[in-house]
């Protein structure tokens, strides 16, 4: 009988033993498992350690860490490797000259120096050898504040997120296709003029990862969690990064999911030990297929969701309004057949309120139904501009377009759950905001007779109802079964494939 072919994603991880199971070898597997992929090791040093700190270090010979990575890597092979602590200069060298032997271009490096208690993990002498070794092979480097340091030129403090975004782009200049430089030693208060350090406590708000890839910068925010359990972090991210890398994830999606798994892992620690804690690595308990509090994430990146919602987001009548091309026939026939929609849309909305069964909940989509309201005046104060009366919108008949996507609504919210109405809403209110951010960015403000549009959606009111619709959506996610998650991506994706038929229908009008 012959074997059955079963395939699974690949992950090496070269590290060092943690012997409390919060960092290094123990925690990579973890989150290698975790994320759905078949981890292994090649170790490089065992620790005896706990949450308080490293108590002593026993470093494994080049000669024995080359024997393992051959054994592994002539045999089973591996998809992505991820190397933390090395050692020493002769591990270093070990595993460059490895890499290069088997061609492999998919590494995450982090270059482990010292652990979160302080213990130093790396002689100065192999910070040369990573940099020059290392660094030329790293598809990705993922240094925290204090180890990105190391490597500058001059070691300049990295005390302002200016600095962070420079000292990114001056890494990647030494040899990485990418970089994440980890903003966890600096947390940030949020101002008027973009983010500040915070100092006290009380004012931290969110933690920012910087992310270079040589071209572009992205900036990837988490949540500011007061908490000792930080233990692992860096392995931990490094970990997961390269879990997503190996199944499939381009560099930019892996480093975001990455992020969020460890951002839910520290603020769903658990309390152990007398000093810094684990994070929690199975947050997910392997069944959801989201970490907590990024349901919305896993819908829009979705494989079924996420070509749809591009065709929408950037669908020639949105990129033509942003640049103020659009004909303004289009625009007056969209605008008043959006009037139409936003009635039944709020209507949609107060079914949602009664069909929400907390206080809390009510009251939030109540502010949503009062700024749909606010929408409609914004709506008629077009429509008076091209001639038009209040009487005369409300008189016109609804587009094929508009009238297929408001019933389908209305009958997800009559036959089905309060969750199920809330994602079949969902597309309006997170795609428009999308849009009219990037045409914030991109389109053209000078004479163009749309761009009260751009500034409407792209604005604090509106941002602070997607806020609200967005807790809504992630605190239904929490209870939900395997089958129904289908059913609802299923439910956002026709949804979102009305919303892109309602732009068609404004370009098509004669």
């Amino acid at each position: 009988m012959a074997d059955t072919k079963r395939t699974i994603p690949r992950v090496l991880t070269v590290a060092g033993s943690d012997s409390s199971g919060g960092a290094g070898i123990e925690a990579d597997l973890k989150v290698i498992t975790a994320n759905g992929c078949y981890g292994m090791t090649a170790i490089t040093a065992l620790t005896a350690q706990n949450t308080l700190g490293v108590d002593s270090i026993h470093y494994i010979p080049g000669s024995f860490l080359r024997g393992c990575l051959e054994a592994v890597l002539s045999d089973i092979g591996a998809d992505v490797v991820k190397t933390g602590m090395l050692g020493s200069e002769e591990n270093v060298f070990v595993v460059a000259e490895t890499l290069q032997k088997y061609g492999i271009t998919k590494t995450v490096i982090d270059p482990v120096m010292v652990s979160t208690t302080g213990s130093k993990l790396l002689p100065e002498g192999a910070v040369n050898a990573v940099r020059e070794k290392l660094f030329p092979l790293a598809l990705i480097l993922t240094p925290n504040i204090p180890e990105a340091i190391q490597f500058l030129p001059g070691h300049q403090p990295l005390d302002s997120l200016d600095r962070l975004i420079s000292a990114a782009k001056v890494l990647g200049g030494m040899g990485p296709k990418n970089i994440l430089l980890k903003g966890g030693h600096l947390p940030f208060r949020r101002s008027e003029g973009g983010y500040v350090p915070a100092g006290k406590e009380e004012e931290k708000e969110t933690m920012i990862d910087v992310f270079w890839d040589g071209n572009d910068l992205a900036l990837v925010e988490s949540p500011y969690v007061n908490t000792r359990n930080t233990h692992g972090t860096g392995c931990s991210l490094a970990s997961a990064i390269a879990s997503n890398l190996a199944r499939g994830m381009e560099v930019p999606e892996a480093v975001r999911a990455g992020c969020n798994y460890v951002s839910a892992g520290i603020s769903s620690a658990l309390m152990l030990g007398r000093g810094h804690g684990p994070i929690n690595h199975l947050h997910s308990n392997y069944i959801m297929p989201f970490s907590p509090g990024r349901f919305v994430d896993y819908l829009l990146n979705h494989p079924s969701v996420k070509p749809i919602w591009h065709a929408y987001t950037h669908h020639p009548f949105t990129t033509q309004l942003g640049a103020g091309t659009l004909r303004r026939k289009s625009f007056q026939n969209y605008i008043v057949q959006d009037y139409l929609f936003l009635i039944q849309f709020a209507r949609a909305n107060s079914l949602a309120g009664y069909k929400s069964t907390s206080t809390a909940a009510i009251s939030k989509t109540a502010s949503i139904i009062q700024y749909v309201v606010a929408e409609t005046v914004l709506h008629l104060d077009y429509c008076s501009r091209f001639g038009l009366t209040q009487t005369q919108v409300e008189e016109t008949e609804e587009s094929l377009a508009c009238t297929a996507y408001t019933r389908f609504v209305l009958d997800i919210g009559m036959s089905q759950d309060l969750f199920a109405l809330q994602v079949a809403m969902a597309p309006c209110l997170l795609g428009y905001q999308e849009v009219a951010l990037r045409l914030a960015k991109e389109g053209k403000k000078d004479d163009n007779i749309y761009w009260e549009w751009v500034e409407n959606y792209s604005g604090k009111g509106y941002g602070e109802a997607v806020i609200k619709s967005r807790e809504l959506l992630e605190a239904s996610a929490q209870d939900i079964g395997v089958k129904k998650i289908g059913e609802l991506v299923a439910i956002f994706a026709k949804a979102t494939k009305m919303e892109r038929n309602f732009w068609e229908a404004g370009l098509e009008c004669s």
